[in-house]
């Protein structure tokens, strides 16, 4: 993963050399975490791209995948939480279990009931959840049950199912921080115990360099 230490370094020097002023550790981990955030739902955009051209047989094949890699990239999120209907709210006039997204969700990438495996149909339209519903043809059951994204909450139908909910999603990545210990005069060094890096592989160095470094104002006319 990107160390933190190094990135606060390069960043420092960049802001230094284009007269910028210095960056302060607090000033930088806010930056560091939106840059973070920044490269990672770029990953998705790359992900798309990348199945554009796998689909149209222009992908190159094996370890030079432009497809593989961005999937092992984005693999390190993938999150699986055991949701407890049992134990959430129900609404009875709305005829629906209503369980909590885990705090760290991104996106969900598929739900399945814990017991039977019976995967759920995953709705993010409540206008379009109304009208299944309401239709004799596509009302959920147990065996055929839906799960409607809404806030903070995913709601369960039918209201009968009991069973715990699996839900697999990409997490958020945790922000990283770059801790340090002052030695004398407001000189300080990085206090790697306290530190955390990025959640993100050693060749996205450059972009989250590069990220920070708009966002101070520095322009970058060659490569980190």
């Amino acid at each position: 993963m990107v160390k933190v230490g190094v990135v606060y370094s390069i960043v420092r020097d960049l802001c230094n050399k284009d007269q910028k002023g210095f960056v302060t550790p607090a000033v930088f981990n806010t930056l560091a975490e939106a840059a973070q955030i920044n490269v990672y739902n770029e990953m998705f955009n790359e992900l798309k791209l990348a199945t554009r051209l796998r689909r149209s047989g222009s992908d190159a094949g094996r370890d030079k995948s432009a497809y593989k890699m961005v999937e092992e990239d984005l693999s390190h999120f993938i999150s699986t939480r055991v949701l407890d209907v049992a134990d959430e709210n129900l609404d009875d006039a709305e005829e629906v279990a209503r369980v909590s997204k885990p705090p760290n969700l991104s996106r969900i990438i598929s739900m399945h009931l814990f017991e039977t495996n019976t995967s759920l149909e995953i709705l993010y339209d409540a206008e379009k959840a109304k009208r299944v519903l309401n239709s004799n043809l596509s009302t959920p059951t147990e065996g055929f049950p839906v799960a409607l994204i809404s806030g903070y909450n995913i709601d369960i139908f039918p209201q009968t199912i009991s069973e715990d909910v699996v839900i697999n999603y990409y997490r958020v990545p945790t922000p990283p921080f770059y801790a340090v210990t002052e030695i004398s005069d407001g000189f300080v060094i990085e206090d790697i115990t306290n530190s955390r890096d990025f959640e993100l592989p050693d060749h996205y160095l450059t972009e989250l360099v590069g990220e920070i470094a708009r966002m101070i104002g520095v322009r970058l006319r060659d490569d980190v």
